[in-house]
């Protein structure tokens, strides 16, 4: 196991040049091999282009009369010309070996039907080694065709296939006796020998740069190992709870710049760590006040004849800017409201419980949402900063005479559910938000609306619209009336209200919750 850091920059330094050498290797060695097949390819069909009627006139004056000595002479200057045709066959044009070179004969015997073919053909053709197919080469004034041997064009030869024979036709217009196709049989072995060579040279390459390396690598890390030894020694100091501690390194390196940010990590530890203190006071002091707030919310919901109910509260933060509350005014009258402050934390948390204490006192002197929203908002305005302000909606449900008589205060509209014909409106919107200016009587009203058996009233504040699931999409109105029409007919607002809130976060799919949720479900039974 490599512990050292010295030990380990030797090896990173040598591993990042074996790594670079060797992607080297196999780019230029696969790009060698690709320009020698085609070289081999385009060499030895000129070749046979051009040494074809001296191979016949050879033949002819030589071969056939006996002339073996002149003949085999002959055909060493010929293949001096071209190292990589291995050898040569002469072939009458019914397909009769004429001539053929003791080196190939285990490559080329008794002809095929196809090798037949070919060696009847106009036109030169070539034989790909791996695939086995069969192109032919016709020279025209516009370039060079591959056809097959019904003169339909084929794909050409691709720089990784290498060829194995070539037929070339030697056709005499005025002898029709001299009628030949010679073969030529190709070799590769230049290939390997060249990519062999192109390896070694790259080995000793690598060697070479693996032994500067180690050279070069040893320096810098002796450079560097000095100082993180100190830095190490130092950092031990510093975990053990001395804070004095302060590391000497002389170096404008980034080691010596590593230094002076350990000697300002000390200094400023302690300064730090009382920060964090404070800091986890405050975490604890507005976690305190998140449970009071919560406190504040009724614990259990009262019972009103002919209206199920259910409500909850999620805060955004460690205290929330949302508020809700039912109090029961006698058995027949049930009045709640939902609330929402601008901002959140501990000053909108403020005002929420504020208004929570606020809205019971007030129910000593008026029952009626409308004079309640005024007295709420004289004080809010006498209490708060300017800047902040608060939304709601005070309702007010009647079993008596089956209605909702509600009041705007700059709220979100409420969403009714009509059973009769499955429609989803929204209530009155409009009203002005409470705190923003001192009399607000004159800019107040009040609303009623009547409900039949199995219609749905939906307080919500803003966070459920403006619920997001990404940075350029939120929930919107648009799905949340959707989902009140979908869910209106579950038989209790319990069931109502959890249906709405799953939709919400599922379709939040975890993204971070930026505002209050607030949520309150009524449902008309009788």
């Amino acid at each position: 196991m490599l512990r050292s850091v010295k030990s380990q920059i030797v090896f990173a330094t040598s591993l990042i040049i074996i790594v670079i050498l060797g992607a080297t290797a196999y780019f230029v060695v696969d790009q060698k091999a690709k320009e020698i097949n085609h070289d081999i390819f385009v060499k030895s069909v000129s070749f046979a282009e051009l040494t074809r009627e001296r191979i016949v006139a050879n033949y002819e004056d030589n071969y056939r009369q006996q002339a073996y000595a002149n003949f085999d002479k002959e055909m060493s200057d010929i293949y001096s010309m071209d190292t990589d045709v291995m050898g040569i066959a002469i072939i009458n044009y019914q397909g009769e070996n004429l001539y053929v070179d003791p080196k190939i004969r285990e490559h080329h015997g008794k002809l095929s039907d196809e090798d037949l073919e070919r060696v009847q053909a106009v036109y030169a053709s070539v034989r790909v080694q791996k695939s086995g197919r069969v192109v032919y080469i016709e020279k025209t004034d516009s370039g060079t065709r591959y056809t097959d041997f019904n003169g339909r064009d084929v794909a050409p030869i691709a720089d990784t296939e290498p060829i194995e024979d070539i037929y070339y036709p030697f056709r005499d217009p005025n002898n029709a006796l001299r009628s030949y196709t010679l073969y030529f049989h190709v070799s590769y072995a230049a290939v390997a020998e060249r990519v062999k060579k192109t390896v070694e040279n790259i080995a000793v390459m690598a060697l070479f740069g693996i032994a500067i390396a180690l050279f070069i690598g040893g320096i810098v890390a002796g450079r560097i190992t000095s100082p993180i030894k100190a830095l190490s020694e130092g950092a031990g100091k510093l975990g053990a709870g001395d804070l004095k501690t302060r590391i000497e390194v002389k170096s404008e390196s980034e080691i010596g710049m590593l230094a002076e940010t350990f000697n300002q990590m000390a200094s400023d530890l302690e300064t730090s760590t009382k920060a964090m203190i404070e800091k986890e006071k405050l975490t604890h002091e507005l976690e305190l006040a998140g449970e009071i707030q919560r406190e504040l919310l009724p614990k259990t919901l009262p019972a009103v004849r002919g209206l199920d109910i259910a409500a909850s509260l999620s805060s955004a933060d460690e205290v929330g800017g949302d508020c809700y509350d039912f109090i029961a005014i006698d058995e027949d009258k049930l009045l709640f409201y939902i609330g929402d402050v601008t901002g959140h934390g501990v000053p909108a948390g403020l005002v929420s419980a504020i208004n929570n204490a606020l809205v019971p006192a007030f129910l000593g002197k008026t029952h009626k949402t409308d004079e309640l929203v005024v007295e709420l908002n004289r004080i809010l305005k006498m209490k708060t900063r300017p800047n902040v302000f608060m939304t709601m909606v005070m309702c007010v449900w009647s079993s008596e005479h089956g209605d909702l008589r509600f009041t705007q205060a700059g709220h979100d509209p409420i969403l009714h559910f009509r059973a009769a014909d499955r429609s989803v409106s929204e209530l009155a919107a409009g009203g002005m938000a409470l705190g923003m200016l001192p009399d607000i009587s004159k800019v107040v009203k009040s609303q009623t609306v009547s409900a039949g058996v199995g219609d749905v009233f939906v307080l919500y504040t803003d966070g459920i619209p403006e619920a997001w699931r990404s940075e350029k999409e939120n929930f919107g109105m648009g799905r949340f009336k959707e989902s009140v029409k979908k869910y209106s007919g579950l038989s209790t607002a319990k069931e109502i209200h959890d249906a709405l809130l799953k939709d919400v976060r599922d379709f939040m799919a975890g993204y971070p919750q930026a505002d209050d949720i607030t949520l309150i479900v009524g449902k008309r039974t009788a």
